[in-house]
């Protein structure tokens, strides 16, 4: 039964999005959105690292040092199929 109210309610979400949503107007909303360029997950990882390490050194006020000991404790921490992803491509 649960299965079942979900699909409905996703089918209704989709009636009233394509009756009343501005943005589903054709290819209008599809334009849009390709001209937002896709980064990979390793960009988007690097990122988040780099923004991490922005704000412990600003705010925190934390060495290089206790940084790169900080990323590696959580790269460590990190599950062994995701651990070997980013090696694999950093």
């Amino acid at each position: 039964y649960v299965v079942i109210v979900f699909l409905r309610y996703m089918m209704l979400a989709i009636e009233h999005r394509m009756n009343n949503d501005e943005r589903c107007f054709g290819e209008l909303f599809y334009s849009v959105c390709d001209e937002l360029p896709d980064i990979t997950w390793l960009e988007a990882f690097r990122i988040l690292m780099a923004t991490f390490m922005a704000i412990g050194s600003e705010k925190l006020h934390l060495t290089e040092d206790e940084l790169e000991s900080m990323i590696n404790d959580f790269m460590s921490a990190l599950p062994l199929a995701l651990k070997n992803k980013i090696t694999k491509l950093v």
